[in-house]
């Protein structure tokens, strides 16, 4: 055995040692998680503090060799299956089943908790208004198409606000059996799939059967067994024996969503938070200014302003704004007192900390 093989060997028994030890360290973690659950029953699931949390841990480290994000990536997790234990709750995502919702509210919920499927944005607002669950998680923007007006449109007419944003990377695989692209000869994947990977299909498997299915979940269950099947799921899904024929196929490799989590309390301040606002305006010369200048006066940074018609109305237009700050920091309690006078309607949607 060569001293490269020797090292390799050595290492290799050093991680195993290393797992076992985090195992350990890891059954003790969510076992204390377990024993907080009973006196947290009848209370509020509070999704607040987690990023506060991992800054904590990651301040402590001080020149470590290993990148703060992958450590930030576990650590989030933790937290997520953590809190899931003391406190099972149920969460209303924008299906389908496996799709990217499904993953965001899995990975920011933990495993436990009971996810709820849901047609659209409003019905999963509506989920949570009824309290048949506590969170509602649905896209609020996309890289391709910006914000998402039917989030607006929900988020305006709930009392519902949101309490955290997640940043996502949207890339999808083709995955089957062989992990050969030639032996495929059908193919499952939902619409949107079908529409966001059309340039990869025709110049890929132009010769292939492309049957559309409800979620990438039932495309996984077809291609059980059938050699000559495939599939395009979210990067990510739990694949079991299946192997990746192509990673990130879409027409847009970069694509990202922005993720709005909403619920009845608002968050607590976090220390690096964003603040989101509805309103419209009399149609007069100044109107918008003489609204934005009470942020610019105090010293809020205005971080996004875009303008959407209102639905049943003719050129009348609201304005949605996100700035920096928690809706009770000081400076922003008294621009929006002030913003209130300028402004012919006025919501404040959230606050949430900021992802970086």
């Amino acid at each position: 055995m060569s001293e490269v093989e020797l090292r390799v060997r050595e290492l290799r028994e050093r991680i195993a040692e290393a797992d076992a030890t985090l195992l350990q360290a890891l059954e003790q973690r969510l076992s204390l998680s377990l024993e907080l659950q009973p006196y947290l029953e009848g209370t509020q699931p509070q999704d607040v503090g987690r990023d506060a949390w991992v800054d904590s841990l990651l301040a402590r480290l001080s020149g470590s060799k290993i990148p703060v994000e992958a450590l930030r990536a576990v650590l989030m997790q933790l937290r997520a299956e953590a809190t899931a234990l003391e406190q099972p709750t149920a969460v209303a995502y924008l299906g389908p089943e496996g799709g990217l919702g499904f993953q965001v509210a899995r990975a920011h919920f933990g495993r436990s908790a009971e996810l709820l499927e849901c047609v659209s944005i409003a019905r999963c607002l509506e989920e949570v208004s009824r309290g048949r669950a506590t969170f509602a998680v649905f896209p609020f923007e996309s890289s391709e198409e910006g914000l998402s007006q039917s989030a607006l449109d929900a988020l305006g007419n709930s009392e519902l606000v949101l309490t955290a944003e997640r940043r996502v990377p949207y890339r999808l695989d083709l995955v089957n059996q062989t992990g050969n692209l030639a032996d495929i000869e059908k193919l499952y994947l939902t619409a949107h799939a079908h529409t966001v990977c059309e340039a990869f299909l025709q110049k890929e498997l132009p010769k292939a059967t492309v049957l559309d299915v409800r979620s990438p979940l039932v495309a996984l269950q077809l291609v059980s067994g059938d050699a000559g099947a495939a599939a395009i799921v979210p990067s990510g899904s739990e694949l079991g024996a299946y192997q990746v024929v192509r990673g990130n196929i879409g027409d847009e490799p970069d694509m990202r969503y922005r993720f709005g989590i909403a619920t009845a309390r608002p968050s607590g301040r976090s220390g690096h938070d964003t603040t989101a606002l509805l309103f419209s305006v009399d149609d007069t010369a100044g109107a918008l200014f003489d609204v934005l200048r009470h942020f610019a006066e105090r010293g809020v940074n205005l971080k996004m302003l875009q303008s959407r018609p209102v639905k049943g109305e003719n050129w009348d237009y609201l304005f949605y704004v996100e700035l920096s700050g928690h809706v009770t920091d000081r400076s922003l309690v008294t621009a929006i007192e002030s913003v209130k006078r300028s402004t012919r309607f006025l919501k404040v949607l959230g606050s949430f900390p900021t992802e970086g």
